[in-house]
C-alpha cells in the first residue's frame, strides 16, 4: 500500500477519472489489475461504479490474501462472487492464460502498478497481443526508467516478439506522493492505436509481422 496516504487518494482519483472516460458501459466493463497488491486500485474503482467487475494479480500471497479480505470488507463477491478475483502469481505466469479465460467480447480496462523494476516482456506482449484492452493505466514509481523502457515497447510497431496493435501514450500526470524528495509516481495513459491511425503511420495491417 502507498505510504502516503492523502497521496494515494489522488494518484487513485486519477486512475478512477481515467477509466471513467471509456467505460461507456461500467456495468460490462472488466478491470484488469496487474500487479494489484493488497486490491486497492481495483476495488476503488468497484466502488465508485466506472467498472462491474476485477481480476487482480499479484506475485505477493500475503498481498493476495489482504485483497480477498478487502473485497470481503467492502461487501464484494456476497451476491456474486464473480465481482471480483484475486489470483496470487507472477503475472508473467499467469497472465497469459487469465486473458484466454476472458471473453473478448467484454469491455476491458488495465491497470499496472510494477514495482521499480517494471514489466516483464510476456506481460508486455499479452497486454499488447489482447486488443480488447483499449486503455491501459500505467502507475509508475519510477518513470525515467523502467516506464520509458515498457513505454518503448507497448507503442513500437508489431514485432513477433510483441504482437498487436500498439498503445500510443495519451496523457501523463505526476502525483507528489514523495515531497521534498526528488521521486515522484506517474500515471501515464495509452489508448489502443486505431486501425486507421496504424495504417497511416505505419502501413496496412497486413504488412504487421
Amino acid at each position: 500500500f502507498q505510504t502516503n496516504t492523502k497521496g494515494a487518494e489522488v494518484l487513485y482519483n486519477i486512475v478512477v477519472s481515467r477509466i471513467k472516460e471509456v467505460a461507456t458501459d461500467p456495468t460490462q466493463t472488466l478491470l484488469l489489475d496487474v500487479c494489484c497488491g493488497t486490491g486497492t486500485i481495483g476495488l476503488t474503482c468497484l466502488k465508485e461504479g466506472v467498472v462491474g467487475k476485477m481480476v487482480g494479480v499479484d506475485i505477493s500471497e500475503p498481498a493476495i490474501e489482504d485483497a480477498k479480505i478487502n473485497a470481503k470488507k467492502n461487501g464484494y463477491n456476497k451476491d456474486d462472487p464473480t465481482t471480483c478475483r484475486f489470483i496470487a502469481s507472477a503475472a508473467e505466469k499467469i497472465l497469459p492464460d487469465t486473458m484466454k479465460d476472458i471473453k473478448s467480447s467484454k469491455p476491458i480496462v488495465a491497470v499496472v502498478d510494477p514495482a521499480r523494476d517494471g514489466l516483464h516482456p510476456v506481460v508486455i506482449r499479452t497486454l499488447r497481443a489482447n486488443e480488447g484492452i483499449q486503455r491501459l493505466v500505467y502507475v509508475s514509481c519510477n518513470p525515467t526508467a523502467t516506464l520509458v523502457r515498457d513505454a518503448a515497447m507497448l507503442c513500437s510497431p508489431p514485432t513477433k516478439k510483441y504482437p498487436g496493435r500498439p498503445f500510443k501514450p495519451t496523457l501523463s500526470q505526476p502525483v507528489d506522493m514523495f515531497p521534498l524528495t526528488k521521486h515522484c509516481e506517474m500515471v501515464m495513459t495509452f489508448d489502443r492505436m486505431s486501425e486507421e491511425e496504424y495504417e497511416k503511420y505505419h502501413g496496412t495491417t497486413d504488412s504487421k509481422v
